[in-house]
Order: structure tokens, then sequence, then C-alpha cells
């Protein structure tokens, strides 16, 4: 039964971009994923088949498998200077399942959107594989727009609500080596409410899919890579590429970068560090990443305690 669930959940995988790549995302603004946390961000993004800490809700909810203590995780943000963003991740094992709960909350009067997810993810031992680990997270969202007095009475204003899911899988090679693949949005539905123009109207939030391979270099040293091809017309591929080395087994330096793969090529990098403190049974985590881009560099400040 699990292991036709697993082909499922590939299968999709596999049709989503063979589907979608024949039509377009548009592009909305709405719901945007500008990177989430400091530590995979430090890496450049390059998390997919690492995801082993709370922020695998993020990235892919199959890692939450690799949880070893329940963990909650929160991050500020300002994109670009301006956007606000706050998120908190909290996962814990129970028994042979994990579970999570997250939410992400950003903006301002004139557009707020928070999104609100629940995670599952489990590690099954297949056939040739070994042992596989799939995840989904369900996602909520919701948005307000245009309560701010000083658009005029014109101004456009409303509300909307929706929900995502997404599928994660991660397949362990060995103690070192991992795979993970990562479908964001796979299927999702938004519903606007415009009461300034009194219309109400469907608008989907363009799905993303990402393939994950990590390395681990001896005790100290993490490498990872990912890839997320184009799935529609209008969009091109990524690649990101990043690790992290550990000292004194406290003190994490990363470093990362990520590119789009088209004519004109948009490359962007990453700094990061952390510090882990862990004094018997409880831990405290600070991660800290510096993104390098040409419109304005921007940090991530995430902070984290494990049990």
């Amino acid at each position: 039964m699990l292991h036709r669930i697993l082909n499922n959940m590939l299968f999709l995988c596999v049709l989503t971009g063979t589907v979608w790549s024949s039509s377009f995302a548009d592009i909305p603004g709405a719901f945007v994923d500008i990177g989430f946390g400091a530590r995979p961000m430090g890496m450049g993004g390059a998390f997919t088949a690492v995801s082993n800490d709370a922020q695998a809700i993020f990235w892919n909810p199959a890692g939450l498998t690799l949880l070893t203590e329940s963990e909650l995780t929160v991050m500020h943000t300002k994109q670009l200077g301006l956007i606000p963003y706050n998120l908190g991740a909290f996962a814990s094992q129970v028994g042979t399942h994990y579970l999570g709960l997250a939410f992400l909350a950003s903006g301002n009067d004139v557009l707020k959107e928070n999104t609100f997810f629940v995670s599952y993810a489990r590690t099954v031992q297949l056939p040739v594989f070994g042992a596989t680990a799939f995840g989904f997270n369900f996602r909520y969202r919701s948005s307000s727009f245009g309560n701010n007095e000083d658009g005029g009475e014109n101004r456009s204003q409303g509300d909307a609500f929706g929900y995502g899911i997404d599928l994660g899988l991660l397949w362990s090679v060995d103690k070192q080596t991992r795979f993970g693949i990562f479908a964001r949005d796979l299927f999702n539905s938004m519903i606007y409410n415009n009461k300034t123009m009194e219309s109400r109207y469907n608008e989907a939030v363009p799905t993303e899919l990402i393939l994950g391979f990590s390395r681990q270099v001896g005790k100290n040293a993490l490498l990872a890579l990912d890839w997320q091809p184009s799935i529609y017309a209008d969009t091109y591929a990524k690649i990101r590429l990043g690790g992290e080395i550990t000292f004194f087994k406290m003190l994490v330096l990363r470093g990362g970068l990520w590119q789009n793969i088209d004519a004109v090529v948009n490359r962007n990098y990453s700094l990061g560090l952390g510090l882990n403190i862990k004094r018997k049974n409880f831990g405290v985590k600070f991660d800290f990443a510096y993104l390098i881009n040409d419109l304005a560099n921007a940090p991530r400040i995430s902070f984290s305690i494990y049990h």
C-alpha cells in the first residue's frame, strides 16, 4: 500500500513537469516564496535533500523524518528592506509519525498574507530503495488588501482565502547521501473577493518542482545541490549550490549561490553563520544569513530551541 502511494507521488511530480511545461505561470505576486529560514538561505537555498530540522516544513516535509528531537524555530526578515516577513514552525515525532505546524505572515495594511501549515511525514522500508520518507503539507491561506486609509476612496479593497497541498520524498542512499523531491503547491486554489469592483475570481499559485541532492563529507562538512526545472513556458530553470562546515560542534559557517539558467544570467550569493549550544537534552540555535543580490542585500535571522 505505502509502496503504491510513493510511486503515485513520484508519478504526480513527473506529471507536473509534463503538463505545466506547455502552460503559463503568469507569475502572480501573491504568496511569493522569498526563501525562508536563515540556515537554508545561508546555503543558497539548496535544502531539499537536507531538510533535517523544523524548517523542512517549508523546504521538503519528508525531511521531518530526520528529526531526532522536537524543535521550535522562528524567523524575521524584511524583503528588500521594506516588507516584513515572520515565520514560526514546530515539529515533533509521535511514534513512527512526524508532525509539524507552521505559519508565515507578511505585509502591511496595503497587502497582508498569512499561511498556516499542517505537516505529516513517515519513513518506510522499500525493496531496492531501502529507507524512503514521504511527507505532505496542507496549507491554508488568507489575505487582505486595501486597508490603508492613505490609499484614497477608490483604492482596491478585499480579501482572499484558499488552500495548497505540497508533496515531498526523501531517499537516503546511505548515511551520507540523500536525494529529495519537493512539489510545492502541486494542488492549490485561491478565491479573491474584490469589494471595490464587486467581483469574485479564482487564481492559482504557480506550482514548483524541486529536485535535491546532499552529501555529508566527513563528520563536519555538508554539500547540497538543488535543481528547479522550468515547468511553465514563461519561467526558467534554477540551480542552487550550498554547503556548511561545523567547527567545535557548535560554530557553523555557510555559503551558497543560486541562479537562473537563461541567456541572461541572474546570480545571487549568500553567506551564513550558525551557533548551536546544547546542554544535556536542551539546545538553542541561532542562525544568520546574508543574501547578496542586485536589487538589495537582505539578512535572515532565525532562532530555534530543541529538546
